[in-house]
């Protein structure tokens, strides 16, 4: 919004009394410019792909929550850039249809530099809410996500799953 418009919207809210409104505006940061939370990884979002949005790769149904859960496991896929390094990225799915939504991200990041990808992650994802050795785990209101950092070496992991899956990051966090 350019100065002169918000002066303005400043003018015509103070003029009908709307001070107090006009606070909410400007500390709901609808005038900032916060930068938006990750919600996924290139075109694979949370709460927005389903199974049916996958044309490449190979997918595969499996289990989850130890043969409790239908999944679908697409692998194969096109991979992605992360930390000057490329990522063969896996995706579960909860259920086989077409509607199953998207329920974890792996990463697994070939030819890993440690330092490249926790200064990526620190960018992306801001701070990590719990470190321990070889580990970084990070949150913001969307997902989860852990770095096995290396999971194998030269090579690192990323999970990353959406705060409603409890179970899975359970799971995760026991690797």
């Amino acid at each position: 919004m350019n100065t002169r418009k918000l002066i303005g919207v400043v003018g015509v809210i103070a003029s009908i009394g709307g001070i107090a409104t006009l606070a909410v505006i400007l500390g709901t940061g609808a005038c900032g410019n916060k930068e938006p939370e990750f919600a996924g990884i290139g075109k694979y979002r949370f709460g927005h792909t389903t199974r049916g949005d996958i044309k490449d790769g190979v997918c595969q149904p499996t289990t989850i929550d130890d043969g409790k859960r239908q999944s679908m496991w697409c692998f194969a896929l096109p991979a992605y850039k992360i930390a000057n390094r490329v990522a063969e990225i896996e995706l579960y799915f909860d259920g086989t249809t077409n509607e199953a939504p998207l329920i974890e991200i792996q990463l697994k990041v070939r030819g890993c530099l440690e330092q490249d990808l926790e200064t990526w992650l620190r960018t992306s994802f801001g701070p990590p809410i719990e470190q321990k050795p070889k580990r970084l785990y990070y949150k913001n209101s969307f997902l989860w996500a852990a770095a096995l950092i290396p999971s194998d070496p030269g090579r690192c992991r990323v999970h990353l799953l959406p705060n409603s899956e409890q179970g899975q990051i359970a799971k995760v966090k026991q690797l």
